[in-house]
């Protein structure tokens, strides 16, 4: 039998060599100038929940938790952090050694017990809290979300076993070499004993174990966090700033608006339509781009839309956009176009991989009429705090070159989210995706069977189910990559999801700001202060 290899990632070396590096700016310009409070601001929208469990995009909640396992921002290499140990002999069983004396902000101990019940409550269908399908490839995970609509038989996941205070041993459906990665998202973050006690109460004041600590939620109006002493975690876990405060907007040109009166520090997700704006308005030093090209912009298709299941529908969509015309124009060079389901930065990507994400409308109407036709509407959701002249520009065209009927539903982000999240779509939908963790499973699992994100979509299909399956379970990255972009070419056929633009990714900052990327996104608790 072929012996397999052990993964293996261990704290200790990676800490010796941030050591040697000593301090950056960002800590020595902490507390500011002459002992002042350093606080920085940053843009948000009225969160639903700032508890990472229940909302795993938050930067709130980013700042609130630290994970077992996180990607340095000195390094850019994936760590040990809330644990001292993760390893598996088989990529299906994995063993979990914490780190000693850790705490959550409120004294009490951060325990195996800590990840272990707020991992069944984040995966327990029943409690509808947006990590659940971060727990999809644990095993157990079926019995708490039974697809018949009948209450779970069981409170935990089976796979999960605490083997003492401070080690776990978490046994997957099937071997997953990128579960390390997973260890680093929002989902995975502990919670302490007293959460389980008034969750409700626990949702308006949070505790964790993260660099910054809750301070206070003004509805609508801002979140106010602190930085937290106890945090054991290295310099490039944190940021340098001693308060940060997220301030609630409802759109990106209200907080630029503000960042061009000085009063605010950060905005990430820059509209490509605001770039050249802010160069000339605020100078060439407030842009901060982004190195590693992560993020996609997709029109993704509801399978249980019934009038949008054809794939020629979609293929015919997709060929009426001139991709070309708006990157050039509207987004004036700040985006490339996609013509693939991952973007390039990653090493499955096959260049021309979706053949019909080119601008052709002769064919396009040409497919839409073997088709049948469509005489209904197309109706594109987006979220309206973002990229309303992107989504027109879609319309317009797909209505002009397409000669169907297309309305733009622009929806407040938290309600798009819950319509996404509970299949309530009427039509397609516009958005933005972007990895937790540096992987093509991170994109293409949306169109796995049951997988994270799939609700969106709802597609299904048996080959791509087991070539995604196989792929996680290739420890040679080149092998699994291959895997994946079988995956992908059969997933290109059907269209759930159109891919649009990789959009340039720009951040604002003021003086004080100090932003800093990982591995593809900016992090608002990890950004440095220089006043």
């Amino acid at each position: 039998m072929k012996q397999s290899k052990k993964i293996a990632f261990v704290a200790g070396v990676a800490s010796l060599a941030l050591l040697a590096t000593g301090c950056s700016s960002s800590s020595t310009a902490a507390t500011g100038a002459e002992g002042s409070d350093a606080t920085l601001t940053f843009m948000s929208t009225e969160p639903k929940s700032i508890t990472p469990q229940k909302e795993p995009g938050s930067q709130i909640g980013m700042a609130l938790c630290a994970n077992l396992m996180e990607v340095n921002s000195q390094s850019q290499k994936l760590e040990p952090l809330a644990a001292k140990s993760v390893t598996s002999q088989d990529a299906k069983v994995w063993d979990i050694e914490l780190q000693d004396g850790w705490t959550f902000h409120d004294g009490t101990p951060v325990t195996a017990h800590s990840f272990a019940e707020a991992w069944n409550a984040t995966a327990t269908g029943s409690n509808a809290w947006q990590g659940n399908g971060t727990f999809v490839s644990f095993k157990g995970y079926e019995e708490l979300n039974p697809t018949d609509g009948s209450k779970a038989s069981t409170e935990k996941l089976s796979g999960v076993e605490v083997v003492d205070e401070t080690r776990l041993r978490v046994t997957l459906n099937a071997p997953n070499a990128d579960f390390p990665k997973l260890l680093s998202t929002n989902p995975t973050c502990p919670m302490p004993e007293s959460a389980f006690e008034d969750l409700d109460a626990y949702e308006q004041s949070p505790v964790s174990n993260g660099p910054y600590k809750f301070i206070s939620w003004d509805h609508n109006q801002q979140v106010v966090l602190e930085k937290w002493d106890g945090f054991k975690g290295a310099e490039g876990f944190s940021g340098g700033a001693d308060k940060l405060v997220g301030k609630i907007y409802t759109a990106v040109d209200a907080a630029y608006t503000d960042m061009t009166a000085g009063n605010l520090d950060m905005i990430r997700n820059v509209p490509a339509t605001m770039v050249d704006k802010a160069k000339n308005q605020l100078g060439e030093q407030a842009l901060y781009e982004v190195e590693t090209a992560s993020k996609q912009q997709t029109l993704q298709i509801p399978e249980y839309v019934e009038e949008l299941k054809s794939p020629a529908l979609r293929r015919a969509i997709s060929l009426s956009i001139d991709r070309e015309a708006i990157a050039a124009s509207l987004l004036k060079g700040h985006a490339q176009t996609s013509d693939s389901l991952v973007p390039p930065s990653l090493g499955s990507y096959v260049s021309g991989s979706c053949a019909d994400c080119v601008f052709d409308p002769e064919r396009a109407k040409k497919i839409l009429a073997e088709d049948g036709g469509f005489d209904g509407t197309l109706i594109i959701e987006s979220n309206s705090a973002s990229d309303q002249q992107l989504v027109q520009a879609l319309t317009k065209q797909i209505q002009d070159n397409l000669g169907i009927k297309v309305q733009l539903k622009p929806t407040l982000g938290t309600e798009l989210s819950e319509r996404r999240n509970s299949q309530k779509l009427d039509g397609a939908v516009f958005g933005l995706w972007g990895w937790s963790y540096m992987s093509p499973d991170q994109y293409l699992s949306q169109y796995e069977t049951g997988g994270d994100g799939n609700t969106v979509t709802g597609y299904s299909n048996d080959k791509v189910d087991k070539l995604l399956r196989a792929a996680r379970a290739e420890m040679d990255e080149a092998k699994a990559a291959k895997l994946y972009t079988e995956a992908e070419a059969i997933i290109v056929e059907d269209l759930p999801a159109i891919p649009l633009f990789i959009p340039t990714d720009y951040g604002l900052q003021s003086q004080c700001a100090q932003l800093n990327d990982v591995q593809g996104d900016l992090q608002y608790y990890r950004a440095g202060y220089g006043c």
